[in-house]
């Protein structure tokens, strides 16, 4: 979204693409909503319920419709909407007119299971959401209809087309004008590709040749490239460690590559448990191009950040305080690199502020898209700009708290006046009383008898 906020005065309309038609109920609720979470889970079906045939700008309904709906707050609801968005099942579009502001939601249909799976990230993340158990009962229920290929041999014998049908040559080689029509006013969709736009920093070519001359199917390689790297970026595994892991991935009867064998091998080999000694900002700082905002301390930190991958980071943060690394932290951190708006050293530095900075003993998805959005919106994109802004950031807290008048909570004092008696000296008031006085006295007390 273009707005910093979910805003409820905003005017929205509900679209969905020509493929929307393939959506699955069962596929969306067994495999997407576990990695989506349960706000963003019912604000689609929101979304799904307010589509109209043959929408137009001029359907448009104010967005406070949707928060009560949901019954969210904005910015969960902004999240969800992110979340949705990252996952290829809605595209977000944008327009201000005269009206005001007004966002299009247009709907994709979820992959098939065969396609989820294929797709290195959602099963990545599905993986590590719902543990290995669960995540192979997912596979045998969506394999549940298909014959089992072992000690089988059978043979497709299926009719072609053209062994069926007979259309007139012409009509093949010259398409009817009709059908070009139909064709340019809504053009073949293509499904959001996740992987779009991930930076390539790998020496992919010295994988390659590493594992030139061992038992795996070349092609393997490259069908499963955007995997590789995800995994590279992850956990910051170079050529050398790489190849070792590919190779155990390798199923020995047929020398393929097995991509799931391959994720759970690399997530238990960097499943690391850090001794409570090991230090994190222990490097020594590089001696030039020092920013005259950072510290010596700052710095090293920097430095730190740089060296390490972001689970590894996280994993030697845990293990200063006996904690492990979870399985949604690690789901976090995959959705941080996978979207490479911050470089890797940024990530650390956000990672430090929560656990160590500020004490939390997990990372928690709202608070760390909320400093992400919020560095995004100020520029932030490496390390050390992240560690300025948080610099900032504390200066700025520090300076509203000292700038805000503390109420007062003096009691009232309520000044009374002083008896007579009391303004005397000690000494008179020890005087004796004479005779006379006495006498007086007596004489008063039996008056007071007598009424």
């Amino acid at each position: 979204m273009t707005a910093a906020a979910f805003d409820p005065q905003a005017s929205y309309v509900v679209t969905a693409s020509t493929a929307f038609i393939s959506f699955n109920d069962q596929t969306f609720a067994t495999f997407y909503q576990p990695i989506l979470g349960p706000v963003a889970f019912s604000f689609f079906y929101a979304l799904k319920a307010r589509l109209l045939p043959n929408p137009t700008i001029a359907n448009r309904t104010l967005q406070s419709d949707l928060l009560a709906q949901v019954n969210a707050g904005g910015q969960q609801v902004l999240e969800a909407l992110h979340r949705l968005e990252a996952v290829g099942l809605v595209q977000t579009y944008f327009q201000h007119d005269e009206i005001g502001d007004v966002y299009v939601y247009e709907l994709q249909p979820t992959l098939t299971p065969e396609k989820f799976l294929a797709d290195n990230l959602l099963s990545i993340l599905l993986l590590e959401e719902v543990g290995e158990d669960a995540f192979d009962r997912l596979i045998k229920q969506s394999r549940q209809y298909k014959l089992a290929s072992s000690n089988t041999s059978l043979t497709n014998v299926s009719h072609n087309f053209f062994e069926e049908f007979h259309i007139n040559s012409q009509s093949i080689t010259e398409t009817p004008q009709v059908i070009l029509t139909a064709r340019k006013q809504s053009p073949v969709e293509k499904q959001p590709q996740l992987t779009a736009g991930m930076s390539d920093d790998f020496d992919w070519s010295t994988l390659i040749h590493l594992l030139a001359n061992q038992p795996i199917v070349s092609a393997d390689l490259e069908n499963n490239r955007d995997l590789i790297l995800l995994e590279h970026q992850l956990y910051g595994i170079d050529a050398p460690t790489m190849k070792t892991l590919v190779l155990r991935s390798i199923d020995l009867q047929t020398n393929h590559f097995n991509p799931k064998k391959f994720k759970q091998i690399v997530a238990s080999a960097y499943n690391i448990v850090y001794s409570s000694t090991t230090k994190v900002a222990e490097k020594e700082a590089p001696v030039t191009n020092k920013n005259s905002e950072l510290t010596s301390k700052d710095q090293e930190l920097l430095a730190t950040a740089k060296d390490y991958s972001p689970v590894e980071f996280l994993q030697v943060l845990k293990g200063q305080t006996g904690g492990y690394v979870t399985s949604g932290e690690r789901h976090i951190l995959t959705g941080l690199v996978a979207q490479e708006k911050l470089t890797q050293d940024a990530i650390n530095i956000l990672t430090w502020y929560v656990i160590s900075d500020r004490g939390n003993s997990t990372l928690t998805a709202n608070f760390v898209d909320a400093i992400a959005n919020n560095w995004l919106q100020h520029g932030v994109i490496n390390g050390e700009q992240a560690i300025v802004q948080l610099k900032t950031f504390n200066k700025q807290s520090q300076e509203k708290k000292t700038k805000t008048p503390k109420k007062n909570k003096w009691r009232k004092t309520i000044k009374e006046p002083m008896p007579e008696w009391s303004k005397k000296d000690t000494s008179e008031l020890m005087k004796k009383a004479s005779s006379q006085e006495i006498a007086k006295l007596r004489e008063r007390i039996a008056n007071r008898k007598k009424k």
